[in-house]
């Protein structure tokens, strides 16, 4: 039987987003519940950050648990789970899990970029911070004049490799099999910008001890090393599909699309951090947390 659970704001996702947006539910003194699906936060994976304010380093399990602290000591409530289905379009809202059934006023969706550990490349859970990263525009800086490969062959991956680019990184785009024929079309193009194109070649595995040292490609059967201090990896968002079912309105990214108030094209329903694709760093998410939940608020006082 599914637990029936009521409460003003629902956040479906506990990462730097949705936790704040917790903390600010919370502290306006309305009932406030998180959503924690088994797609853990990044920060999850426990390595250092040096970019978030406040903290010259801090490891990112630390912020977390700070975040997640915080989030407790105003009154919000955790609830485990992934939303299996979504009822969004009408006053109040709902979404059902494996055991609940959540009615709430207003929605924030934070569910981050959510990655499938099944997918991940050999290496590329030990090494994420390390030299492995999901975001140009956040660590790109850091490799400037440095060889990195960029894997993917998405919209997206195409737009960060140019700002890798931009940045002055020697880099080596390996498109991996599935854009082979994407890739021919680019190709010619990146490679007189200075961009190593291996099509049809896979990354298969990611070698460092302390760090990023190189990583195996694969063409054809055949592997080869590449020494490069960083791996750019950029995945389809997972969950687009499901928003996108819900009426949620999608970008050219599959990213959920919002205006300059976190506020999707559904009344009552926001979106906040990696889900929207906006600045892909935990102190841009969390500055949309806070306008998401303050829009959130301000929709409940007028319902």
């Amino acid at each position: 039987m599914l637990k029936n659970i009521k409460t003003d704001i629902l956040i479906i996702g506990a990462g730097p987003a949705g936790l704040t947006a917790g903390i600010y539910g919370a502290r306006a003194g309305k009932t406030t519940v998180i959503l924690e699906g088994r797609s853990a936060s990044r920060l999850a994976l426990g390595y250092e950050i040096e970019n978030y304010p406040g903290f010259p380093s801090i490891n990112s399990l630390d912020l977390l648990g700070k975040f997640r602290a915080q989030a407790l000591h105003f009154g919000a409530k955790f609830v485990a789970g992934d939303a299996i289905a979504l009822g969004l379009d009408s006053d109040p809202k709902s979404v059902t899990t494996k055991n609940s059934f959540i009615v709430a006023g207003a929605v924030i969706i934070a569910t981050g970029k959510p990655f499938s550990k099944e997918r991940m490349i050999p290496g590329e859970d030990r090494l994420t911070g390390v030299g492995v990263s999901t975001c140009a525009t956040c660590d790109g800086p850091l490799y400037r004049g440095a060889d990195v490969v960029a894997y993917g062959h998405s919209e997206e991956a195409l737009e960060d490799l140019q700002v890798l680019i931009q940045m002055g990184c020697r880099v080596h785009w390996v498109p991996g099999a599935e854009g082979m024929d994407r890739s021919r079309a680019e190709a010619d193009d990146l490679v007189r910008k200075g961009v190593h194109v291996h099509i049809g070649a896979e990354v298969r595995e990611i070698v460092g001890e302390a760090r990023v040292e190189k990583v195996i490609l694969e063409k054809e059967g055949v592997r080869e090393e590449l020494a490069v201090a960083g791996v750019f990896i950029f995945r389809k968002t997972l969950t687009a599909p499901f928003f996108s079912r819900a009426g949620i309105s999608l970008d050219h990214k599959s990213c959920v699309a919002v205006d300059r108030a976190q506020r999707t094209n559904i009344p009552g329903v926001f979106a906040a951090g990696d889900v929207t694709c906006g600045g892909l760093q935990i102190a841009s998410a969390v500055g949309e947390g806070c306008v998401a939940a303050m829009q959130a608020l301000g929709y409940i006082r007028k319902s």
